[in-house]
């Protein structure tokens, strides 16, 4: 028997954090010594990464040339960009990433919201004096996935069906349904949050052990940090931002986009204070990199914000999604305004989580791969 190999699907050319956690990963199997390349999802435009990720070490292979020693890992995104290389690896020696729950084609995923059947929101012996409720809206388990529902969703993902976007819906329906079916096949499961792995456990009846990605460490000038300054993540927060402005006039609110890692990083690291309203898909990397820089973090919990093992952050800069939720972030935010010296105390443990998280990578990679060489 020849010596294993893994080939970890992406969408090359993307710069988002998934293309880089998969790199991140084919760079973590390579370190001990064991044959790892990305492998291109077929339909997506980029044939080599982005040269922002040449930091890590990886190779581009085309196909799978050796599927008896082969194994292979793709993500929830889209599982028909990568027909072939499941047609040729066995499920057992197939596993699927849950890097951003939400994104999938599957509506099981697309609209699962947690709850703490999911992932606890508060820390372990917190006794809250408002019960903890469901992020945003919590749809039934069983979603049926039969034609009829494939076709509206499908209809919903392209936006319409009219006679010039039937192709685009057929194609959809064809995505969606093969999604599906990959899910409900014996593949195995890891997931890159706990709001992933209680999605796996509670609706897929499945384990996910947790492989998360370390945020990347880059030098910034020594500069002063701005007062009064909020950022915010302009993808992500777009559409509740404006509830919690108009409560702040006199606040300046800055948004990150179109921005480089370099641009980002500096960003967060002279801001007073980083502001996370989206709906987290996973455990998102840029409240994790302000805590790096020092910069307090406030967030909605909503997605994986929900779920305090994924930002353990102290209660009163979690803010819940429920009636009065943008008085009670301007509340937060405030307080980070008016002292951020203590705020940044407040959240030493918080910077501290993060800074060990290379350490449970590393971890979690070695823990891996004694359970995926034995299949």
């Amino acid at each position: 028997m020849g010596s294993p190999k893994f080939y970890v699907a992406s969408p090359l050319g993307d710069r988002t954090a998934g293309p880089e956690a998969l790199t991140q990963l084919v760079d973590a199997i390579r370190r001990r010594g064991i044959e790892a390349y990305l492998i291109p999802m077929v339909n997506f435009r980029g044939r080599r990464n982005d040269p922002e990720y040449d930091i890590y070490d990886f190779e581009v292979a085309e196909e799978i040339v050796d599927p008896e020693n082969s194994h292979f890992v793709l993500s929830e995104v889209s599982p028909i960009e990568s027909y072939r290389e499941l047609k040729k690896i066995p499920r057992e020696r197939t596993w699927m990433g849950w890097f951003s729950v939400n994104n999938s084609p599957d509506p099981r995923a697309r609209y699962f919201r947690p709850s703490e059947n999911c992932c606890s929101t508060f820390p372990p012996g917190f006794i809250p004096e408002v019960p903890a409720v469901p992020a945003d809206f919590h749809l039934d388990s069983g979603i049926n996935s039969g034609v009829l529902q494939t076709i509206r969703e499908a209809k919903k993902r392209v936006g319409g069906a009219n006679l010039g976007k039937a192709k685009a819906v057929a194609t959809e329906a064809v995505s969606i349904a093969y999604a599906q079916r990959v899910v409900n096949s014996d593949i195995n499961f890891f997931a890159q949050s706990f709001y992933g792995q209680g999605f796996v456990r509670q609706i897929l009846g499945k384990d996910a052990p947790i492989i998360t990605d370390p945020i990347r460490i880059v030098e910034v000038p020594n500069v002063q940090r701005a007062r009064n300054v909020v950022l915010y993540n302009k993808v992500k927060s777009w559409s509740l931002i404006p509830d919690v402005m108009k409560l702040m006039p006199n606040v300046e609110f800055r948004a990150i986009e179109g921005m480089s890692y370099q641009q980002v990083v500096e960003a967060l690291s002279t801001a007073t204070v980083y502001l996370e309203l989206g709906h987290l898909p996973g455990r998102d990397r840029m409240p994790r990199e302000a805590a790096h820089f020092g910069t307090p973090v406030v967030c909605l919990a909503r997605g994986a914000g929900y779920c305090w093992q994924d930002v353990p952050l102290p209660v009163n800069y979690r803010i819940g999604y429920r009636e009065g939720w943008a008085d009670q972030t301007a509340i937060a935010l405030q307080r980070v305004l008016d002292d951020p010296s203590q705020a940044a105390i407040d959240q030493i443990d918080y910077r501290q989580w993060v800074a060990g998280e290379r350490d449970r990578y590393e971890t979690a990679i070695d823990q891996w791969l004694e359970l995926a060489l034995v299949r």
